[in-house]
């Protein structure tokens, strides 16, 4: 018996038959509002999870399973479809996408375009017993913050380190986006509810350094990031004298924690000038343009936890060179093999997925599936994006995944270079690379 306690994850079988629709469509809006999205947002989860079954019950066979699984994220809902392999075509769920009339193939993908629109993000997932699967997310919503007057935080001339309440950590948030430029915190952080359900979750982590009186001088926070990685956010200091050292016991208390588990290192891609010189090394640098129009130079650090054991990873020829050379600086071992199309077939479309931070007019988009238009596809999104103001366009690439590694020529050609490399920052070593024009 389970209690009061709210299942993390719950999943209906049955077959790719539209008979079924009403059933499929009921299972993934009961189970949104039991995990706690409001009817809003359940009802757009529902509206996308109708369009992909219908049109995954018109692509494949009606006596074929089909799993669907709910999962509670705790600030956001996943629905998965777990299906066998098919050459279904998804390219309707491209941002770029657009419906004519005239097209009756376009015409056809409408629901999936519809999908697409619905949900806050989406990706494929491998299943050893399905063959495959196609993953929604949708988060719930989160009122902005009320106008409340934060409080005048003084130098501490004593402190601790301590997990946070809830109240002490939307507390903390406030005052992190009060303190620091956008680009030095995550999106989700000017929503403080949305910060304690992730923290609630076990998602992220976060330490705060309290004075004696209880006042908030300063955080850190954390989240798994990929395979054997870990990503932290601060440190973030309020008012606070540097050599009181709370910059080196937050970065420490954070250390000590993620070093027992099975993290190999830790990245910081949003680090402000209190980061403690001497815990890291520099990975490289991205440049983003603010609302002044000029780039400017952002470092990424990285601390090896562990001894890296080494790994295989996939290289184009085009980017052996920079991977070499990153590895041999960085002091990794790694088992470079070469990924080149050599004329097998190819799905005619690709799918790449965006996630946007709108703060800092920066989007970051990763493939999803390799097609035949990636060139063409890029391209389009290019376009897209830029003539919306978003300059600060990335493509990240995982080194696990051979067909990744073999785009890079498509990055090359759309105005894409190598940046730096993420270690474990997926199932393998991320690539990041950043547009900076071109054709």
């Amino acid at each position: 018996m389970m209690g009061d306690r709210m299942p993390a994850r719950v999943l209906l079988k049955t077959y790719l038959d539209l008979r079924f629709l009403r059933l499929v469509t009921s299972f993934a809006e009961d189970a949104a509002l039991a995990f706690g999205l409001a009817a809003p947002e359940a009802r757009k989860l529902t509206l996308a999870c109708e369009e992909i079954f219908a049109y995954l019950c018109g692509a494949g066979h009606a006596d074929e399973e089909i799993t669907v699984e709910a999962e509670n994220g705790g600030y956001y809902v996943r629905l998965k479809f777990l299906f066998k392999a098919h050459q279904f075509d998804l390219r309707a769920l491209n941002l770029t996408s657009t419906v004519s009339p005239g097209d009756a193939a376009s015409l056809e993908e409408m629901g999936l375009l519809i999908a697409a629109k619905f949900v806050d993000d989406f990706h494929f997932a491998e299943d050893l017993q399905h063959g495959s699967g196609l993953v929604l997310i949708k988060e719930k919503a989160y009122p902005a913050p009320a106008g409340t007057e934060l409080p005048v935080i003084g130098p501490v001339k004593d402190f601790h380190i301590a997990s946070p309440d809830p109240e002490d950590l939307k507390l903390f948030v406030r005052l992190v986006t009060a303190h620091y430029p956008d680009h030095q915190y995550i999106e989700s952080f000017r929503l403080p509810g949305k910060v304690v359900d992730m923290v609630a979750s076990g998602e992220y982590d976060v330490k705060l350094a309290v004075g004696e009186q209880g006042q908030i001088a300063g955080g850190i926070v954390w989240r798994r990031l990929g395979a054997g990685t870990i990503e932290s956010f601060g440190p973030y200091l309020f008012n606070q004298r540097a050599d009181l050292g709370l910059s080196e016991e937050l970065t420490a208390s954070c250390i000590g924690q993620i070093a027992r588990t099975d993290a190999i290192g830790l990245i910081c891609r949003y680090a402000t000038p209190e980061l403690p010189g001497g815990y890291f090394e520099s990975l490289g640098t991205i440049n983003l343009v603010g609302q002044a129009g000029a780039p400017a130079p952002q470092t990424v650090y990285y601390r090896e936890l562990r001894e890296d054991p080494g790994c295989r990873v996939w290289a184009h020829p085009d980017l052996a060179g920079f991977l070499r050379a990153e590895y041999s600086r960085l002091f990794f071992t790694r088992d470079i093999q070469l990924a080149v199309h050599e004329g097998e077939q190819r799905s005619p479309h690709s799918i790449f997925a965006p996630q946007f931070d709108r703060a800092n007019r920066r989007i970051t988009l990763r493939p999803i599936w390799d097609g035949a238009d990636a060139t063409a596809n890029l391209a389009q999104h290019v376009k897209i994006l830029s003539a919306e103001g978003l300059l600060n366009i990335f493509f990240e690439i995982d080194l696990a995944c051979a067909w990744q590694a073999a785009l890079t020529p498509v990055l090359l050609n759309n105005g894409f270079s190598p940046r730096l490399v993420l270690p474990y920052g997926g199932r393998a070593d991320v690539v990041v690379f950043q547009h900076e024009g071109g054709e």
